[in-house]
């Protein structure tokens, strides 16, 4: 009975040991894949801003500042406009990263954009309806699988290292940078199953939350000045303002 059991144990150990080696070798080829991708990603970076970087180089500047794009303006909603068709998330940025990605696989032309981990704190106002479409771009792995409370952000810029000089693509002129462990009120929208939240304004409709008070740098637009002048830039007071339309049904 004794040999019987210790056989039944040693079989368990081996079929969970080998359960392990095989999720782990296979996560492990996982990051494998996705450290070749973004080193042949950085490369053609490097191949493509070249020029900057040696001439960088040669004048012993360690940085090259590339500047941000110029994003098309957007009708200025007010807020009740907004919420027919965006929600109002609290969010909080639990992680960060910068990547290469390449704009034209044809073309050997590349950029930086920088994706950031967010837990969704809360719901005051929710969107009409999720898409439940996949994303037609690659999340970064390193955030997969993302947990239910979770949702991506992305903006361009940021910062990649390359030979020693550091490549700075600055944020698009309707870009936010996103401090982690900071918490934000964004007015945006849901999409591809919940995995990333679009802003419905650009840095208008990304508040930073401190405090319970609702601050922007975007003071003379439209969505700003109302949520200003309705709420005092009180989250408090949105909050209950959110809760009293959920109850008449609005």
């Amino acid at each position: 009975m004794k040999v019987i059991l210790c056989l039944a144990l040693g079989l368990a150990l081996l079929s969970g040991g080998a359960l392990l080696w095989k999720a782990t070798t296979s996560a492990s080829r996982q990051q494998t894949a996705a450290d070749t991708k973004r080193a042949k990603y950085e490369r053609i970076l490097r191949d493509y801003y070249r020029e900057d970087i040696e001439s960088a180089k040669k004048q012993g500047k360690k940085e090259v500042i590339l500047p941000g794009g110029i994003a098309l303006p957007t009708p200025e909603l007010s807020l009740e406009e907004l919420l027919r068709d965006y929600g109002l998330l609290r969010v909080k940025v639990i992680d960060k990263e910068t990547t290469v990605y390449v704009l034209v696989p044809e073309i050997p032309s590349a950029d930086i954009e920088t994706w950031y981990k967010v837990e969704i704190l809360e719901t005051l106002h929710q969107q009409g309806k999720v898409s439940d479409e996949s994303p037609p771009f690659e999340l970064p792995s390193r955030f997969l699988p993302l947990l239910p409370s979770e949702s991506l952000l992305v903006e361009q810029g940021g910062v990649i290292n390359v030979d020693g000089v550091a490549v700075v693509r600055e944020v698009s002129t309707e870009g936010v940078v996103y401090i982690p462990k900071e918490e934000y009120l964004i007015v945006g929208y849901l999409d591809y199953g919940g995995k990333l939240i679009r802003p419905s304004s650009g840095r208008a409709s990304v508040f930073h939350v401190i405090n319970k008070r609702l601050k922007s740098g975007q003071k003379e637009h439209r969505l700003v000045r109302d949520i200003e002048e309705r709420y005092g830039g009180d989250l408090d007071l949105l909050r209950s303002d959110m809760r009293l339309r959920q109850g008449r049904g609005k």
